[in-house]
């Protein structure tokens, strides 16, 4: 077991996408709850770090820009000096990139924790021993590898993600710009490239199911997904509320917390939905790098729908056995949660 002080300062990184980041929230609280007399940092993107802000077990955030480690020598020297000037005694590596690893190594910082089996695996001198390629278990749990080196304590299970109170006031007033007032579900039909879609024009069918049933829906999305959701509704004459590109991360994430269900691919959203206590229907591939058993949703009131046809051997990027989950199926588990008097959100 690693020696650690109080005042000392540990640093945490998870470098990678939205997803990932909010599955590692759970260790880096267990992190701080057992050794609450440190500092613990956490290192992440500048696109998933915002998920980070206002979280009472985090005492600062550490952002980069991942592009600019391997092409702009000033930006990585930045950092570097960022890095060493936090004067970490601990360093975890969750996400063991290349370029960060390194860092940590010239940084001198005496206990840095990672991955065996890879390259820069060398930058490390303690090591976990294990394989997420496997895919044998939550990516939460193999994140919780890590404690190996720790003392004993309490610890963290689930995600969480803390709005302000400015943040719901936001999402109050861009919902209440569509004419959303009561319970509503939301649709965020995109996946930023991580994951197999359900595709778009399934999404919009089931704006309809649930829009003919009496619900209230909203699509939710990126800037750069607005006008391909505008034109494949309005090529399939279905009129819909979309949010896409109004919000930032933080009031997505207030969004998301306003809703009843919200339905997803296995995405950062989705991992987002469930953080901020709001019941998930995820659609996930048959895909054993892409399972639920890793990828799933944390906690027992949700839903996961995957193709009938078993499992996927289609190219990465051209699935067409996502095509096989029947839009009526997802409509009737969305109305099943947005029915159930169980609220996960007095249970988070």
């Amino acid at each position: 077991m690693i020696e650690i002080s109080p005042g000392d300062s540990i640093l945490i990184s998870r470098t990678d996408k939205l997803g990932d980041l909010v599955l590692a929230v759970p260790y880096v609280e267990t992190i701080k709850k057992r050794y609450p007399e440190c500092r613990v940092d956490v290192l992440a993107s500048l696109y998933a770090s915002p998920i980070l802000e206002n979280n009472p077990l985090i005492d600062g955030i550490v952002r980069v820009q991942n592009d600019q480690l391997f092409k702009d020598p000033l930006y990585k020297k930045d950092l570097f000096q960022k890095i060493k000037g936090g004067s970490y005694k601990v360093v975890v590596a969750l996400y063991p990139e290349r370029y960060v690893s390194q860092l940590f190594y010239k940084s001198d910082i005496p206990y840095r924790i990672g991955t065996a089996r890879r390259f820069h695996s060398v930058f490390f001198n303690y090591h976990i021993f294990h394989s997420r390629r496997e895919n044998k278990k939550h990516e939460c749990e193999y994140n919780m590898d890590f404690l190996e080196f720790f003392a004993d304590g309490e610890t963290s299970t689930a995600p969480r993600v803390y709005p302000s109170d400015k943040e719901i006031r936001n999402a109050q007033r861009v919902l209440a710009e569509h004419g959303i007032e009561r319970k509503f579900i939301v649709l965020h039909p995109g996946s930023g490239g991580s994951a197999e879609r359900w595709p778009l024009e399934k999404f919009i069918q089931l704006y309809r199911l649930l829009d003919d049933q009496g619900l209230t829906v909203i699509i939710s999305g990126s800037e750069l997904e607005r006008s391909t959701i505008h034109e494949t509704a309005a090529q399939l004459g279905i009129p819909i509320r979309q949010i896409a590109g109004e919000t930032d991360l933080r009031t997505l994430a207030a969004v998301l917390s306003l809703s009843d269900v919200v339905v997803a691919n296995s995405t950062g959203p989705l991992h987002l939905a469930v953080a901020v206590g709001t019941r998930v229907v995820g659609l996930y591939p048959g895909k054993r790098i892409m399972s639920p058993v890793r990828w799933g949703p944390i906690g027992e009131h949700h839903r996961v729908m995957q193709p009938t046809n078993g499992v996927c051997n289609c190219p990465p990027k051209q699935c067409q056995c996502m095509n096989s989950i029947d839009e009526q199926e997802v409509a009737h588990n969305v109305t099943g949660l947005f029915n159930s008097k169980v609220s996960i959100k007095s249970l988070h």
